[in-house]
């Protein structure tokens, strides 16, 4: 079946600039005029847009695969499907200018009961990525080169490890790949085709540049296991590590060159302690972060002992912090004195993961309770030039790439962006007023594209596509969860179409077992963070080693009233309520089983109504305890 979208969804409302006109006010004469910035439509080839249906049990990932083109939704193609990858396309690179032009969608991959598709975006057409079936251990990876290329890793019915690549077709078989693990793309010159992959044979111990059809494979040194850190934009060379010694590898030439001198901290735990941006290496060691180039040289750029994680780079800028605090440090080490970008209490912090670095920009998103309403603000923040400048009551939700400009490899995004869009008008849930903005005016106003509550439009963490976001004849799909009852939705918006943003699955609220069946939801954050409602996470013992798996939250207030927590995500050991719930309630928090039984319980009444609503903030794991929490929320006594 076919569902026609109808006209006043996908009509033009007016390509003109709209401009809010002055009016008298009082004696202070007219006030000023607000300009609505309208975006120049792109130009280029009309291409395809998928969506599907939210995948509740998994973030980031949708169930099945539809098609949409600008008059009507498509059956599905596929059910029960993997988290679908996008491939992108430059359709033409100039070397000597670094500009690129006809960036676009090329085609979608995924995998279905085994089977690898390759969905193109021109027409339509659906085609298998290889003649195999029933394949297993599939292992997508995406790899910038020109736009996104997309390769498969799988297990055949030998047993043996292969390689797909996107350019295969049902006619084609997987290449040999046993023991190896792909590390990139190798070509003469950066824009030049691709001639063959950089690869780790785990049995031979050796870094090898292999042939597009992996017959040969030159050896390239004797190395342990290889982190791969990075291309360097714009070059053949790409950073690696090996036993945390940064070596330079010359995929022209198969020179691996260690930098000399220079030992990388190591990895503890989920915690990656560097990162690379440009032409270097940057780390954190005892709280402060170094920058490693080419030549070996080491300089520390910041001298304050807060870095535990650095999490965005711009042209001139390196974010870091943790949870609790984030931070900017100039990169050229010019100012070790850190520009403070948030601080988390109780009541306050930054909303991820909204967080990108983009040009000289970086852009973030903030949050503030008031706890005597209940009343959730967000901030719409821009750091540039050292200098911040943040919109109250507005969330940034997504970029979407300019199909020509120049590629950007200083930053996190290496596009020149076309559009950002912005929430205004925020509810406490994140939803409001989607609107357009153009990059080089962003905090001023921008077209609106519709109105939809309660949703909170972090698209990112709701789709996973970061640098694949490239509007088709200025359409493009959002993804945003309801946070109140955890619907997940798919909403077409055009950048450049006023009022024309429609939900296109309108799916229904999914029940605790849709959301409860294959995994825990906890990242170790705290809830507020990602979501806009009290909540938190229940541990079978102290220390916050193991979920307690099907216990609840039961609130009891002074009143005599009592709260039951909604179970949501993970294994049933997540929980949430509204905040207008706790607002002006002081409560005793009750730790309950799945048959009611109280297995434990907090001090009668001490926590203070809303106030209270970030409970992982209080009860953090690995003894990170604030506000005399004696440990994470627990069943243990």
């Amino acid at each position: 079946m076919r569902v026609n979208l109808s006209l006043s969804v996908l009509s033009l409302l007016g390509a003109s600039i709209l401009v809010g006109c002055g009016s008298s006010g009082g004696g202070n004469g007219n006030t000023p005029k607000t300009t609505i910035n309208q975006l120049t439509p792109q130009t280029g080839t009309s291409k395809k847009l998928f969506y599907g249906n939210s995948k509740h049990d998994a973030l980031g990932t949708l169930k099945n695969i539809k098609l949409l083109d600008s008059t009507s939704l498509d059956d599905t193609l596929d059910s029960s499907v993997r988290r679908p990858y996008v491939s992108t396309a430059i359709a033409n690179y100039d070397a000597t200018t670094n500009s690129y032009k006809g960036l676009d969608v090329d085609s979608v991959y995924y995998a279905s009961e085994g089977i690898p598709f390759k969905l193109s975006m021109i027409d339509g057409s659906k085609t298998k990525n290889c003649n195999e079936n029933n394949l297993t251990n599939l292992r997508y990876k995406t790899i910038n080169y020109l736009g996104t290329r997309v390769y498969l890793t799988a297990t055949n019915s030998k047993g043996e490890a292969v390689l797909i690549t996107p350019n295969m077709s049902d006619s084609d078989t997987p290449l040999p790949f046993e023991n190896k693990t792909l590390l990139t793309l190798a070509y003469d010159s950066y824009g030049a085709d691709v001639d063959g992959y950089i690869v780790y044979d785990s049995n031979l111990s050796k870094l090898q540049n292999c042939s597009v059809d992996m017959a040969t494979c030159t050896d390239i040194a004797d190395s342990d296991k290889p982190i791969f850190l990075g291309d360097i934009g714009g070059d053949v060379k790409a950073l690696i590590s090996v036993n945390n010694e940064p070596f330079i590898l010359d995929k022209k030439e198969n020179r691996f060159t260690k930098i000399e001198g220079v030992t990388l901290p190591k990895k503890v735990g989920h915690t990656t302690p560097y990162a690379m941006s440009g032409k270097s290496i940057f780390f954190f060691k005892d709280g402060n972060i170094s920058r490693v180039d080419l030549d070996g040289t080491v300089q520390q750029i910041s001298n304050d002992g807060k870095a535990n994680r650095i999490k965005a780079f711009t042209d001139d800028m390196v974010i870091y912090g943790g949870d609790e605090y984030m931070y900017a440090v100039k990169k050229d080490g010019s100012s070790t004195a850190p520009i403070e970008i948030s601080v988390t209490t109780k009541t306050k912090g930054q909303k991820y993961p909204m967080d990108m670095g983009i040009g000289s920009q970086y852009l973030y998103n903030l949050y503030s309770l008031e706890p005597s309403t209940g009343k959730m603000t967000f901030r719409a923040c821009k750091l540039e030039d050292s200098k911040i400048e943040c919109k109250n009551n507005s969330f940034w939700s997504a970029v979407t790439a300019s199909k020509s400009g120049k590629l950007n490899f200083t930053s996190e995004y290496i596009y020149k962006p076309y559009a950002y869009i912005r929430v205004d008008n925020t509810d406490n849930y994140g939803g409001g007023t989607l609107k357009a903005i153009d990059p080089t005016k962003p905090m001023e106003d921008g077209i609106s594209l519709g109105t939809v509550e309660t949703y909170n439009f972090q698209t990112f963490v709701n789709s996973g596509y970061m640098n694949e976001l490239i509007d088709r004849d200025g359409d493009v799909v959002l993804y945003a969860k309801n946070d109140l009852d955890f619907r997940g939705d798919a909403f077409l918006v055009n950048l450049n179409k006023a009022n024309s943003l429609k939900n296109i699955t309108n799916e229904t609220s999914p029940t605790i077992s849709e959301l409860t069946g294959k995994r825990e939801h906890c990242h170790g954050r705290y809830c507020s963070i990602c979501h806009s409602f009290a909540g938190g996470k229940i541990y079978i013992d102290k220390n916050g080693t193991k979920s307690a798996i099907n216990h609840n939250i039961k609130f009891e207030f002074e009143d005599g009233d009592t709260l039951m927590a909604k179970i949501r995500k993970g294994k049933g050991e997540n929980f949430n309520t509204p905040l207008q719930n706790l607002v002006g309630k002081n409560f005793t928090a009750l730790v309950i089983d799945k048959n009611g039984t109280v297995v434990n319980h907090s001090n009668e009444f001490s926590h203070r109504g809303a106030e209270y609503f970030n409970c992982n903030f209080c009860h953090g794991r690995d003894g990170n305890l604030k506000h005399d929490a004696p440990s994470v929320i627990t069943i243990e006594k």
